[in-house]
């Protein structure tokens, strides 16, 4: 499965895959439990949480440092 890049902090930042997230939310010890039915529960989970939040692209606008004129100071 393709890994998840959800809100890392810090500066040991590691990606997470799905199966993980899935054993986390659900308390399961490891891949081989899950079932189907955890896999449906939680797409619908968060595809309602995506419904309630503005795209990224509203949310997070990168810094663009103008450039800079030639009689700017330095």
């Amino acid at each position: 499965m393709e890994p998840h890049s959800g809100p890392d902090t810090g500066s040991n930042q590691r990606r997470v895959s799905v199966v993980q997230l899935i054993c986390r939310a659900y308390g399961l010890s490891d891949a081989s439990e899950i079932t189907l039915e955890h896999i449906h529960r939680y797409v619908a989970e968060h595809r309602e949480e995506e419904e309630r939040t503005p795209p990224r692209r509203e949310r997070f606008r990168p810094y663009i440092p103008r450039p800079r004129a030639s009689d700017d100071a330095a």
